[in-house]
């Protein structure tokens, strides 16, 4: 192999300008709808043409529906107070260090 081929794991850009570590990096937000038009193009673009990146989408988003239909009871009702009270606690104690 030359030095100027991409090892394996190596960043590779497609046509589209987004390289791979980029949109798995900013795959959780696009899964999330929380990237913003333009990036969320680039992304989907990626996808389209990566197949690896496709797969590690095709992966999480599995993930993401499993622990959603998974996680669907309701904590206890004492839980949020239990919670606020140390935050609570933990906000009045004077920092350490």
């Amino acid at each position: 192999m030359s030095t100027l081929e991409p090892g394996p794991g190596a960043p590779v850009a497609n046509a589209c300008g987004t390289d791979c570590d980029e949109a798995l990096g900013r795959l959780f937000e696009y899964l999330d709808s929380e990237l913003d038009a333009p990036d969320a193009e680039r992304i989907r673009a990626h996808l389209e043409e990566c197949e690896p990146c496709l797969g590690e989408y095709d992966v999480e988003a599995v993930v993401k529906k499993l622990v959603k239909r998974c996680c669907q009871e309701e904590a206890p009702a004492d839980l949020r107070l239990r919670i606020h009270e140390r935050l609570t606690v933990a906000r009045t104690q004077p920092a350490e260090g």
